[in-house]
């Protein structure tokens, strides 16, 4: 009898042992894919050799955004105000002068869910996002170094190069004379300093349809009208690129007024080579 007893409480300790296991396991189903968690991550990857850093990454419907970091990561956190949202909901990547790419994330009860759609069971993108670069813009600066003992003498040309990798894309420069470049930033690259500068032949914006053929608009400008301080500089050329791909409030959710001819105009991602040049005092 009481072998019997000692037989049946090793057998009830070895059930709730294996219930208590099943515990630990998914809250969902045994499939694979968890809730519970606010928080999705992932990486962005740039084709022709440009950092991924500064990748636009923003969720349609919640306006919910984030910048990816310098290796292209970035994360998302499900906003607080919204905990009972359930449904599957599109992430957009963006550069504006990169094709866009976009994944489906689900979402329930106001959590990402694990395992399902875009995600892994670790909150992860399945893949890492590659955008691929469809326009090429190139900032030029001669001379590359000028001293401020004869700046009266110098003028300075800024080149504004454009060139598609494939196809056809239309470029607007706004407030400016057709054929030429009128409106540029000045970024100093040690301190973080924007200066801007307009010409004063304005009159119009131009168009501009851009082939695998570089188109050159130029701007020539005597130093002493700039008259930078000393340092680092990098030429940031005004220029817009029209779209038709773009979810509608996508370019307004980065800032203000983004598109202007203000600071906020470099908020927008934009991958551009060259524009270098460096003051000096003597």
């Amino acid at each position: 009898m009481k072998k019997l007893v000692f037989y049946c409480f090793i057998l009830i300790v070895f059930t709730l042992s294996l219930f208590c296991l099943g515990c630990t396991g998914n809250p969902i189903d045994s499939g694979g894919i968890s809730s519970g968690q606010s928080q999705m991550i992932g990486k962005v990857q740039l084709e022709n050799g440009h950092s991924p850093e500064g990748v636009y990454v923003w969720m349609k419907d919640f306006d919910l955004n984030a910048f990816t970091t310098e290796d292209g990561s970035f994360s998302l956190t499900w906003p607080s105000g919204f905990s009972n949202v359930t449904g599957i909901f599109r992430v957009y990547f963006f550069v504006a002068n990169y094709q866009l790419d976009s994944v489906n994330v689900a979402v329930r009860e106001g959590e990402f869910l694990y395992g399902q759609e875009g995600l892994n069971t670790s909150g992860e993108l399945r893949q890492t996002v590659r955008l691929k670069q469809f326009l090429e813009v190139s900032a030029d600066v001669s001379p590359e170094i000028v001293t401020r003992l004869n700046y009266i003498d110098v003028t300075m040309t800024f080149s504004l190069g454009l060139r598609t990798l494939n196809g056809v894309s239309t470029v607007v420069l706004p407030n400016t004379t057709p054929g030429f470049l009128s409106s540029v930033f000045f970024k100093n690259t040690e301190t973080g300093e924007l200066f801007i500068f307009k010409g004063q032949l304005v009159t119009t914006e131009e168009e501009i349809l851009v082939g695998q053929t570089q188109v050159i608009r130029e701007m020539n400008v005597v130093f002493s009208r700039i008259n930078l301080p000393v340092g680092k500089y990098l030429c940031i050329p005004y220029i817009l690129v029209k779209r038709d791909d773009l979810p509608e409030d996508l370019v307004n959710s980065i800032a203000l007024n983004t598109l202007a001819f203000g600071p906020n105009y470099l908020k927008l991602p934009f991958k551009r080579d060259g524009g270098e040049f460096e003051i000096k005092e003597w």
